[in-house]
């Protein structure tokens, strides 16, 4: 199996300085529906069977743009890619959220941080889990996941089987693509990460 893995376009709390979203519901900026657009249109070609997506709308309306170059697809709200819980500190900055010490650790150790009222990354991680061990059950050839950063850096420590310390090694931009496959063995192939030359190149 394909997998494309495609975060979300860009929304009012991802410019200047940025505001943590997590569960809040933050729609598309101008720009991200635009280039939620150039997504759907770059992975015209490949026949994609499935795409799934987090509820969030930021995640959603980025999948129906994509569907919208696909016809045969079947779009499929999937709870287990919604974005991290940040409890508390949603809609903060990290100025706001953070203390200087809270903030260094977020930074340097990701992992031992507690967010208030917030989800842990092995929470997150066992979440992923499940989706990926149902994944590995079905037929299909080509498959989108839309979701979060937070997600996709998460998805990515859990594939490679790295340390939730080396979570920020995995950044990538909105409405970047990235391809793993899943091989029939249990392997899996990182293929392409954080793809984002579409957004440029019409």
């Amino acid at each position: 199996m394909n997998i494309y893995i495609v975060r979300h376009g860009e929304t009012a709390f991802n410019v200047g300085e940025p505001r943590i979203r997590g569960r809040k519901d933050v729609p598309l900026s101008e720009l991200g529906v635009e280039n939620a657009i150039k997504t759907g249109i770059e992975l015209s070609s490949i026949p994609i069977e499935k795409i799934y997506y987090s509820k969030l709308s930021r995640a959603k309306d980025t999948a129906a743009k994509i569907k919208e170059h696909q016809p045969s697809a079947e779009l499929i709200e999937e709870p287990f890619l919604l974005d991290i819980s940040f409890g508390d500190w949603e809609g903060k900055t990290a100025n706001e959220a953070f203390s200087p010490e809270v903030k260094e650790k977020w930074f340097s150790n990701p992992h031992d941080v507690l967010i208030p009222n917030g989800e842990t990354f092995y929470q997150v991680l066992d979440r992923l889990h499940r989706l990926f061990l149902r994944l590995r059950t079905q037929e299909e050839e080509n498959v989108v996941l839309v979701t979060h950063g937070a997600a996709i850096n998460l998805i990515f420590v859990y594939l490679t089987e790295t340390h939730p310390s080396h979570y920020w090694n995995f950044y990538v931009d909105p409405c970047s693509i990235s391809q793993v496959k899943l091989h029939k063995d249990g392997r899996v192939s990182i293929i392409s990460f954080n793809k984002i030359d579409h957004k440029s190149n019409r």
